[in-house]
Protein backbone atom coordinates (compact mmCIF):
# COMPACT_ATOMS: atom_id res chain seq x y z
CA UNK A 1 0.00 0.00 0.00
CA UNK A 2 1.29 3.47 -0.83
CA UNK A 3 2.12 5.83 2.03
CA UNK A 4 0.11 9.05 2.33
CA UNK A 5 2.94 11.17 0.81
CA UNK A 6 3.20 8.61 -1.98
CA UNK A 7 -0.53 8.87 -2.70
CA UNK A 8 -0.33 12.66 -2.69
CA UNK A 9 2.61 12.56 -5.11
CA UNK A 10 0.74 10.19 -7.42
CA UNK A 11 -2.35 12.40 -7.40
CA UNK A 12 -0.18 15.45 -8.09
CA UNK A 13 1.50 13.66 -10.98
CA UNK A 14 -1.85 12.66 -12.47
CA UNK A 15 -3.17 16.21 -12.08
CA UNK A 16 -0.03 17.63 -13.68
CA UNK A 17 -0.31 15.30 -16.65
CA UNK A 18 -3.97 16.23 -17.16
CA UNK A 19 -3.16 19.91 -16.82
CA UNK A 20 -0.34 19.56 -19.30
CA UNK A 21 -2.66 18.11 -21.90
CA UNK A 22 -5.11 20.96 -21.28
CA UNK A 23 -2.32 23.50 -21.66
CA UNK A 24 -1.19 21.85 -24.88
CA UNK A 25 -4.72 21.98 -26.26
CA UNK A 26 -4.97 25.67 -25.43
CA UNK A 27 -1.70 26.29 -27.25
CA UNK A 28 -3.17 24.99 -30.49
CA UNK A 29 -0.59 24.73 -33.23
CA UNK A 30 1.98 26.78 -31.28
CA UNK A 31 1.94 29.46 -33.98
CA UNK A 32 3.67 32.73 -33.11
CA UNK A 33 1.56 35.31 -31.34
CA UNK A 34 0.24 38.24 -33.35
CA UNK A 35 2.59 40.56 -31.44
CA UNK A 36 6.26 39.55 -31.65
CA UNK A 37 7.43 37.90 -28.41
CA UNK A 38 9.97 39.77 -26.32
CA UNK A 39 13.49 38.48 -27.04
CA UNK A 40 16.93 39.15 -25.63
CA UNK A 41 20.18 37.67 -26.93
CA UNK A 42 23.70 37.41 -25.56
CA UNK A 43 26.90 35.43 -25.96
CA UNK A 44 27.50 33.17 -22.95
CA UNK A 45 30.76 31.56 -24.03
CA UNK A 46 32.86 30.37 -26.93
CA UNK A 47 33.79 27.00 -28.39
CA UNK A 48 37.31 25.65 -28.80
CA UNK A 49 37.40 27.20 -32.30
CA UNK A 50 36.10 30.52 -31.03
CA UNK A 51 32.51 30.20 -32.23
CA UNK A 52 30.07 32.10 -29.99
CA UNK A 53 27.64 30.16 -27.84
CA UNK A 54 24.48 32.24 -28.04
CA UNK A 55 21.60 32.44 -25.59
CA UNK A 56 18.22 33.78 -26.72
CA UNK A 57 15.66 34.57 -24.02
CA UNK A 58 11.98 34.59 -25.04
CA UNK A 59 9.58 36.24 -22.63
CA UNK A 60 10.16 38.32 -19.52
CA UNK A 61 13.87 38.38 -18.69
CA UNK A 62 13.00 38.59 -15.00
CA UNK A 63 10.34 35.84 -15.01
CA UNK A 64 10.16 33.68 -11.91
CA UNK A 65 10.01 30.46 -13.95
CA UNK A 66 12.74 29.67 -16.44
CA UNK A 67 13.01 26.79 -18.87
CA UNK A 68 16.35 26.20 -20.58
CA UNK A 69 16.37 24.27 -23.87
CA UNK A 70 19.65 23.18 -25.49
CA UNK A 71 19.25 22.13 -29.12
CA UNK A 72 22.57 20.39 -29.77
CA UNK A 73 25.35 19.07 -27.52
CA UNK A 74 26.52 16.36 -29.97
CA UNK A 75 27.39 17.55 -33.46
CA UNK A 76 25.90 14.44 -35.06
CA UNK A 77 22.54 15.09 -33.35
CA UNK A 78 21.41 18.40 -34.78
CA UNK A 79 17.62 17.99 -35.14
CA UNK A 80 16.98 19.84 -31.89
CA UNK A 81 18.24 23.10 -33.39
CA UNK A 82 15.01 23.29 -35.42
CA UNK A 83 13.08 23.15 -32.14
CA UNK A 84 15.02 25.91 -30.38
CA UNK A 85 14.77 28.11 -33.46
CA UNK A 86 11.01 27.53 -33.69
CA UNK A 87 10.66 28.43 -30.01
CA UNK A 88 12.07 31.89 -30.75
CA UNK A 89 8.78 32.70 -32.47
CA UNK A 90 6.59 31.29 -29.70
CA UNK A 91 4.98 33.24 -26.88
CA UNK A 92 6.27 32.13 -23.50
CA UNK A 93 3.53 31.24 -20.98
CA UNK A 94 2.68 33.96 -18.48
CA UNK A 95 5.29 34.18 -15.74
CA UNK A 96 7.82 32.06 -17.65
CA UNK A 97 10.87 32.71 -19.79
CA UNK A 98 12.39 30.39 -22.37
CA UNK A 99 16.20 30.26 -22.39
CA UNK A 100 17.28 28.91 -25.77
CA UNK A 101 20.73 27.69 -26.83
CA UNK A 102 20.77 26.36 -30.38
CA UNK A 103 24.16 24.66 -30.20
CA UNK A 104 26.45 24.23 -27.22
CA UNK A 105 28.76 22.25 -29.51
CA UNK A 106 28.87 24.55 -32.55
CA UNK A 107 32.27 23.17 -33.62
CA UNK A 108 30.94 19.62 -33.67
CA UNK A 109 27.85 20.75 -35.56
CA UNK A 110 30.03 22.39 -38.21
CA UNK A 111 32.34 19.37 -38.50
CA UNK A 112 29.64 16.70 -38.18
CA UNK A 113 31.34 15.10 -35.16
CA UNK A 114 29.86 13.93 -31.88
CA UNK A 115 32.61 15.58 -29.85
CA UNK A 116 33.94 19.11 -29.82
CA UNK A 117 37.09 20.28 -31.63
CA UNK A 118 39.19 18.49 -29.00
CA UNK A 119 37.33 15.26 -29.69
CA UNK A 120 35.67 15.36 -26.27
CA UNK A 121 32.10 14.19 -25.75
CA UNK A 122 30.72 17.18 -23.86
CA UNK A 123 28.03 15.02 -22.27
CA UNK A 124 30.74 13.01 -20.51
CA UNK A 125 32.73 16.07 -19.41
CA UNK A 126 30.56 17.40 -16.57
CA UNK A 127 32.01 16.99 -13.06
CA UNK A 128 29.46 14.70 -11.40
CA UNK A 129 30.22 11.02 -11.94
CA UNK A 130 33.08 11.88 -14.31
CA UNK A 131 35.61 9.20 -15.14
CA UNK A 132 38.28 8.95 -17.85
CA UNK A 133 36.86 7.54 -21.07
CA UNK A 134 38.29 7.24 -24.56
CA UNK A 135 36.97 6.73 -28.06
CA UNK A 136 33.63 8.13 -29.13
CA UNK A 137 32.73 8.89 -25.50
CA UNK A 138 36.07 10.54 -24.66
CA UNK A 139 35.47 12.48 -21.47
CA UNK A 140 38.40 14.90 -21.63
CA UNK A 141 41.58 15.16 -19.57
CA UNK A 142 39.68 16.24 -16.44
CA UNK A 143 36.13 17.10 -15.35
CA UNK A 144 34.84 20.31 -16.90
CA UNK A 145 37.96 20.71 -19.05
CA UNK A 146 36.16 22.03 -22.14
CA UNK A 147 35.16 25.66 -22.76
CA UNK A 148 31.69 24.58 -23.89
CA UNK A 149 31.13 22.67 -20.64
CA UNK A 150 32.31 25.68 -18.65
CA UNK A 151 29.89 27.93 -20.56
CA UNK A 152 26.98 25.58 -19.84
CA UNK A 153 27.85 25.39 -16.15
CA UNK A 154 28.11 29.15 -15.81
CA UNK A 155 24.78 29.62 -17.57
CA UNK A 156 22.95 27.05 -15.44
CA UNK A 157 24.37 28.39 -12.18
CA UNK A 158 23.54 31.97 -13.17
CA UNK A 159 20.00 31.34 -14.39
CA UNK A 160 19.08 28.41 -12.12
CA UNK A 161 16.41 27.14 -14.53
CA UNK A 162 13.39 25.37 -13.09
CA UNK A 163 13.57 22.94 -16.01
CA UNK A 164 16.36 22.14 -18.46
CA UNK A 165 15.63 20.13 -21.60
CA UNK A 166 18.62 18.67 -23.46
CA UNK A 167 17.71 17.63 -27.00
CA UNK A 168 19.54 14.58 -28.36
CA UNK A 169 19.00 11.87 -30.99
CA UNK A 170 18.23 9.14 -32.16
CA UNK A 171 16.29 7.07 -29.63
CA UNK A 172 12.80 8.63 -30.04
CA UNK A 173 12.19 8.59 -26.28
CA UNK A 174 11.94 11.03 -23.39
CA UNK A 175 14.27 9.88 -20.63
CA UNK A 176 13.14 9.69 -17.02
CA UNK A 177 16.30 11.19 -15.60
CA UNK A 178 16.94 10.68 -11.86
CA UNK A 179 16.08 13.70 -9.75
CA UNK A 180 13.76 15.23 -12.33
CA UNK A 181 10.02 15.69 -11.87
CA UNK A 182 8.49 12.68 -13.58
CA UNK A 183 5.09 14.36 -13.86
CA UNK A 184 6.66 17.07 -16.01
CA UNK A 185 8.60 14.54 -18.07
CA UNK A 186 5.48 12.47 -18.72
CA UNK A 187 3.58 15.62 -19.63
CA UNK A 188 6.28 16.47 -22.17
CA UNK A 189 6.16 12.95 -23.60
CA UNK A 190 2.36 12.92 -23.92
CA UNK A 191 2.18 16.31 -25.60
CA UNK A 192 5.05 15.44 -27.95
CA UNK A 193 3.55 12.02 -28.74
CA UNK A 194 6.59 10.15 -27.43
CA UNK A 195 7.25 7.31 -25.01
CA UNK A 196 9.43 7.45 -21.90
CA UNK A 197 12.40 5.31 -20.99
CA UNK A 198 14.69 4.82 -18.00
CA UNK A 199 18.44 4.51 -18.61
CA UNK A 200 21.16 3.69 -16.11
CA UNK A 201 23.06 6.82 -14.98
CA UNK A 202 25.96 7.66 -17.29
CA UNK A 203 29.23 9.29 -16.22
CA UNK A 204 29.75 13.02 -16.54
CA UNK A 205 26.40 13.96 -18.06
CA UNK A 206 24.83 17.40 -17.95
CA UNK A 207 21.60 16.17 -16.35
CA UNK A 208 23.44 14.25 -13.63
CA UNK A 209 25.45 17.37 -12.78
CA UNK A 210 22.34 19.57 -12.72
CA UNK A 211 20.52 17.14 -10.44
CA UNK A 212 23.30 17.58 -7.89
CA UNK A 213 23.84 21.34 -8.11
CA UNK A 214 20.14 22.28 -8.43
CA UNK A 215 18.21 19.78 -6.26
CA UNK A 216 14.45 20.07 -6.54
CA UNK A 217 14.66 21.29 -10.14
CA UNK A 218 14.41 19.19 -13.27
CA UNK A 219 16.86 18.44 -16.06
CA UNK A 220 16.02 15.73 -18.56
CA UNK A 221 16.91 14.45 -22.02
CA UNK A 222 14.60 14.29 -25.01
CA UNK A 223 15.95 11.80 -27.53
CA UNK A 224 14.45 12.89 -30.84
CA UNK A 225 14.07 10.39 -33.69
CA UNK A 226 16.79 10.02 -36.29
CA UNK A 227 17.04 12.42 -39.20
CA UNK A 228 15.62 15.87 -39.80
CA UNK A 229 12.35 16.62 -38.04
CA UNK A 230 9.38 17.43 -40.28
CA UNK A 231 7.50 20.63 -39.49
CA UNK A 232 4.69 18.79 -37.69
CA UNK A 233 7.17 17.06 -35.39
CA UNK A 234 8.89 20.36 -34.62
CA UNK A 235 5.50 21.86 -33.74
CA UNK A 236 4.78 18.98 -31.33
CA UNK A 237 8.11 19.54 -29.58
CA UNK A 238 7.37 23.27 -29.31
CA UNK A 239 3.97 22.55 -27.75
CA UNK A 240 5.59 20.13 -25.29
CA UNK A 241 8.17 22.71 -24.20
CA UNK A 242 5.45 25.34 -23.72
CA UNK A 243 3.28 22.92 -21.75
CA UNK A 244 6.18 22.15 -19.41
CA UNK A 245 6.97 25.87 -19.09
CA UNK A 246 3.36 26.55 -18.09
CA UNK A 247 3.44 23.80 -15.45
CA UNK A 248 6.96 24.18 -14.08
CA UNK A 249 5.96 26.52 -11.28
CA UNK A 250 3.02 24.38 -10.10
CA UNK A 251 3.37 20.61 -10.35
CA UNK A 252 7.13 20.69 -9.87
CA UNK A 253 6.90 22.80 -6.74
CA UNK A 254 4.32 20.47 -5.17
CA UNK A 255 6.24 17.31 -5.95
CA UNK A 256 9.56 18.86 -4.96
CA UNK A 257 8.18 19.72 -1.52
CA UNK A 258 7.13 16.10 -1.05
CA UNK A 259 10.59 14.86 -2.05
CA UNK A 260 12.51 17.59 -0.17
CA UNK A 261 10.23 18.65 2.72
CA UNK A 262 13.00 20.63 4.47
CA UNK A 263 14.36 22.39 1.38
CA UNK A 264 14.11 26.21 1.37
Amino acid sequence: MRSRPGRRAARAAEAAAAAGLAVAASLGSAAPAAAPPSRHGETVGHTVRGRPIRLVVVGDRGAARRVLVVGCIHGTERAGIAVTRALRGAAAPAGAALLLVDALNADGCAAGTRGNAHGVDLNRNFPVGWRPLSGIYASGPRPGSEPETSAARRLVLRERPDVTIWLHQHMDRVLLDPGADRALIRTYARVAGMRTRVLAPLPGTATRWEAEVLPGRSAFVVELPAGRLPAAAVARQVRAVLAVAALSGTSQGALSRLRHPHAP
